[in-house]
């Protein structure tokens, strides 16, 4: 009786597995690094490890799984070719990592894959302030912001929790300005944020030259993440689309080929929304991407711009890709 009744319920988790992968889907990654045991793990769950990368890889091809671009996919939606167990893997922002140590990989697997890049991060002006605050969060042992609130940091669980309130309070600010939001918030304290951020630039950012030489293989696609990183929503029409164009603009000019796809800064459905979908649509885009979970289906040929995808995690597993969902739901 227990045998027949754990062969029933594995085979309904199976069911349940293919129902809800769909054809495939999109995963997103920001950095390819060696984790840091003593980082704030928000900003390192944004890493994944080379060893982990290349066993999925190799694990999810055992799987039946085929890695295809982010063309393909427009391809696979638009013609409503034949496909299922596809995945398209997608960095967002422009880490130096990606093409010191992702492309390497990616490279001797014969994986493509897409950079979507926040051109400030080209310029080194993009402001890092996830980065920023974790180093005063890993400094101290006690912060008091300008409006009062005040934390206690004095362990590693403190200090994380910390991270994650100020984060909040800075993206929800609504202020583009970031280097004032900070030097507001952190008001009682004189930290030198241009000098933080300038070596974490330097650090952290890839260059101009690295992504002409991304350019010209064929496995790899440029996308675009705007100019500065703004939540969009936040930003007036006109904004988003200078955001948007002014990137397209300088990307192209760069590697002499148009830019095609593109992914929302954060991409939440806070943070993009309908009035960003059309603007992506009016623009001109093949496809855009979201931080929204969920699988690829063919109705998502309707849905070009706002296309979900997973967010690929240290120890994911493939087999779980079916179940991150309850309901098939391809929707704005």
């Amino acid at each position: 009786m227990i045998k027949k009744y754990l062969i029933d319920y594995l085979s309904k988790i199976e069911f349940v597995n293919r129902r809800y992968s769909g054809i495939g889907a999109i995963l997103m990654l920001h950095r390819v690094a060696l984790s840091e045991k003593d980082r704030l793990s928000p900003n390192e769950n944004m890493k994944v490890s080379p060893e982990f990368l290349e066993t999925f890889i190799e694990l999810s091809r055992r799987k039946g799984y085929t890695f295809i671009s982010l063309d393909e996919l427009y391809e696979i939606l638009t013609k409503r070719k034949k496909a299922s167990k596809t995945l398209v893997l997608t960095f967002d922002d422009g880490y130096k990592d990606n093409y010191e140590v992702a492309y390497p990989l990616l490279k001797s697997k014969n994986v493509p894959f897409a950079i979507y890049i926040t051109t400030s991060f080209l310029k080194r002006s993009a402001i890092l302030w996830w980065y920023m605050i974790e180093e005063i969060i890993l400094e101290k042992d006690y912060i008091e912001l300008s409006d009062g609130e005040k934390y206690s940091c004095k362990n590693f669980q403190e200090k994380e929790i910390t991270f994650l309130k100020i984060r909040e309070k800075i993206i929800k600010s609504g202020n583009i300005d970031i280097i004032k939001t900070l030097k507001k918030l952190f008001s009682k304290y004189d930290f030198d944020w241009i000098g933080i951020n300038k070596t974490n630039c330097e650090k952290l950012c890839l260059s101009v030259e690295g992504v002409k030489k991304l350019s010209q293989d064929a496995l790899v696609i440029i996308g675009s993440h705007t100019k500065n990183h703004y939540p969009l929503s936040r930003l007036p029409k006109d904004k988003v689309y200078e955001e948007i164009t002014a990137a397209n603009k300088e990307l192209e000019q760069l590697i002499h080929k148009k830019i095609e796809h593109f992914a929302y800064p954060f991409g939440s459905h806070i943070e993009a929304g309908e009035r960003e979908f059309n603007i992506v649509k009016e623009i001109g885009f093949k496809t855009a991407t979201t931080t929204r979970i969920g699988t690829i289906y063919y109705e998502h040929a309707n849905y070009l711009y706002c296309l979900p995808r997973i967010m690929l995690v240290e120890n994911f597993k493939i087999e779980n890709i079916g179940r991150l969902r309850r309901n098939r739901v391809v929707t704005l």
